[in-house]
């Protein structure tokens, strides 16, 4: 298998899990913001565990739980205040119910490790310092206002942010690009 059918297998046994756990008390002792972030905090979890960490659903551990709410999710995911609060109870939920119906031997450990790391997630993605280029991008676009899955939107906000940057590297100093100042003239012939 390439790497691209391991991930598609890694995946689908990830959703397999989760339908399944779905349909569980655990899932149903969630609460309703819970359940309705459950299947992207799962599918994020991943996701993000198999391209970063190179790990399928049989091979998560505790470093791993605690790698991707700490560092990954708060670099890589864009997304509301609400859907990291939900993070560490969602993946604990997912975990024991693994766990308790013998999909995953290690599930209460990865249950207890997504609780023991959520302040420290919290915080993580709380601090913009901690977030990636595309992530800063979008979470500015949304702070704008602006709806994401709207293409037209999303080009008009990034020629405002592009020309934002230019003005930003120009510096105090010097006056932003303009097509006068910054853009040499073809040479005049001589007459």
């Amino acid at each position: 298998m390439n790497n691209f059918e391991n991930r598609e297998a890694a995946l689908a046994l990830a959703d397999k899990w989760f339908e399944a756990f779905h349909k569980s008390p655990r899932f149903a002792g969630l609460t309703d913001s819970q359940r309705r972030k459950a299947s992207a905090i799962t599918g994020f979890f991943a996701q993000h565990a198999f391209d970063y960490l190179g790990l399928t659903p049989d091979k998560w551990d505790e470093a791993a739980v605690a790698e991707c709410l700490t560092e990954i999710f708060p670099r890589k995911v864009s997304a509301e205040p609400a859907f990291f609060e939900a993070t560490s109870p969602v993946l604990s939920a997912f975990f024991t119910f693994l766990s308790e119906t013998a999909l995953l031997s290690e599930g209460l450990g990865l249950a207890q490790t997504a609780q023991t790391v959520q302040d420290e997630a919290l915080a993580a993605v709380g601090d913009r310092s901690n977030w990636g280029p595309a992530k800063s991008f979008v979470m500015a676009a949304l702070e704008s206002g602006v709806d994401v899955r709207n293409a037209d939107a999303l080009r008009a906000f990034t020629l405002e942010f592009n020309l934002r940057q230019m003005a930003h590297s120009a510096g105090p100093n010097r006056p932003a690009a303009s097509a006068q100042h910054d853009f040499p003239r073809a040479p005049r012939s001589g007459r």
